[in-house]
């Protein structure tokens, strides 16, 4: 049973994903597990990833100035927005600083920045854009294009995106038509993953910043 779904087409778009939620599950059983699970979450679906790549479509990159922007333009409609549409707790978020300075504080920064910027943009589009997308379109999605349009599976998806980011939902929507049109426009893979990796990068960096630890 578990060399037939290994062998699906489907398994390994999904399963960096899920196996991403269960780090998820992991983080909820204690407020400080995610001090500790975080740095195995981005180490272990990064490589679960490059365990996969042969499986996978290349990420081809069809415009890098364009992607850059479109990550900038998605970081700026993030915070931008933020204020007028999200209440936020003041506490609670992923503070780097939670035990101190220091080699930790430093170790923990660079485990968050990997994971936002290298392995969730590409954990998360393989999943709602390379897999979702077309499998909503078609069962046998491999035959469906790379950015096939159909408008009910646009708007899942999209709704999908955004449902997984909790209280900051309403952004992750407005993002999400930016990614998922932009994706349309690319057809490929690798440069919606460039603009959502952009964005995570400079949102990271806006965090360490401002110490809006919400927003992670």
């Amino acid at each position: 049973m578990i060399q037939k779904i290994k062998a699906s087409p489907i398994y390994p778009y999904v399963f960096p994903f899920f196996f991403f939620s269960f780090f998820l599950m992991l983080e909820s059983l204690h407020p400080l597990a995610v001090y500790v699970v975080y740095p195995m979450k981005a180490f272990g679906v990064g490589i679960s990833i490059l365990l996969l790549l042969t499986r996978l479509p290349a990420f081809e990159i069809r415009s890098w100035k364009g992607s850059v922007l479109v990550g900038i333009l998605g970081f700026l409609l993030w915070v931008g927005l933020d204020p007028y549409w999200v209440k936020h707790e003041e506490s609670g978020g992923f503070n780097p600083y939670q035990f101190g300075g220091g080699a930790m504080a430093w170790g923990l920064i660079a485990f968050r920045l990997m994971g936002a910027v290298l392995v969730v943009p590409v954990m998360e589009e393989l999943f709602w854009r390379g897999f979702l997308m077309r499998y909503i379109i078609q069962d046998d999605f491999e035959k469906v294009a790379l950015g096939t349009f159909r408008w009910v599976s646009f708007i899942v998806t999209t709704g999908a995106f955004a449902s997984v980011h909790g209280s900051q939902w309403s952004l992750a929507v407005v993002v999400g038509l930016l990614f998922g049109g932009w994706f349309l426009r690319t057809r490929t893979l690798g440069d919606v993953m460039v603009a959502h990796g952009i964005t995570n990068l400079l949102l990271g960096l806006y965090v360490l910043r401002t110490e809006k630890w919400y927003f992670w």
